[in-house]
């Protein structure tokens, strides 16, 4: 499941298919953005931040409130890489709307759909999520050269040496 070649393999697609009309960047430009990309500290960080994804949550931090998990969205874990969001508030609800890039365990890189409602700071939180499948044709805004940096800023704990370093 991690390894480096797969890592690189599913990223390096992610991009070249991002190529031209999508994007709006060449193929040497998407060339450039891959090579300035350290897939072994990349592996580690995604390896780290993996989690369990769920459709639907819901948690509170007042007494009585309804922590809830649905089924789980992937069925394996998965890194987010990547968020477009709009949001919205009113007095004091949060509504977040968003396309997010998620990195799966088994090196499949999908785009979901995610709404999540924050009522007074976190006191009641609801989330769900749907599987969108393709990024491209997600209708996500997914900008290659802020994905990069995001990317390179995942890593930093890794050459930082502020993360464990994981056996893979």
């Amino acid at each position: 499941m991690y390894s480096v070649d797969s890592l690189e393999y599913a990223i390096g697609e992610l991009y070249r298919s991002g190529i031209g009309e999508n994007s709006g960047l060449s193929a040497d430009e998407v060339a450039e953005l891959l090579d300035g990309i350290d897939f072994h500290a990349l592996l580690q960080a995604v390896r780290h931040h993996a989690e369990t994804v769920f459709a639907f949550a819901t948690q509170g931090s007042q007494p009585k409130s309804f922590n809830y998990r649905g089924a789980e969205l992937f069925g394996q874990r998965a890194t987010l890489l990547y968020d477009d969001f709009d949001q919205s508030t009113a007095e004091a609800v949060l509504t977040t709307r968003s396309v997010e890039l998620w990195l799966l365990e088994d090196m499949t890189v999908t785009a979901v759909a995610s709404v999540s409602v924050v009522c007074e700071g976190g006191a009641y939180v609801a989330e769900y999520r749907e599987n969108l499948g393709d990024p491209w044709a997600s209708g996500m805004c997914l900008d290659l050269e802020e994905l990069t940096d995001r990317l390179d800023k995942l890593c930093w704990p890794v050459h930082e040496n502020e993360i464990p370093v994981y056996e893979l």
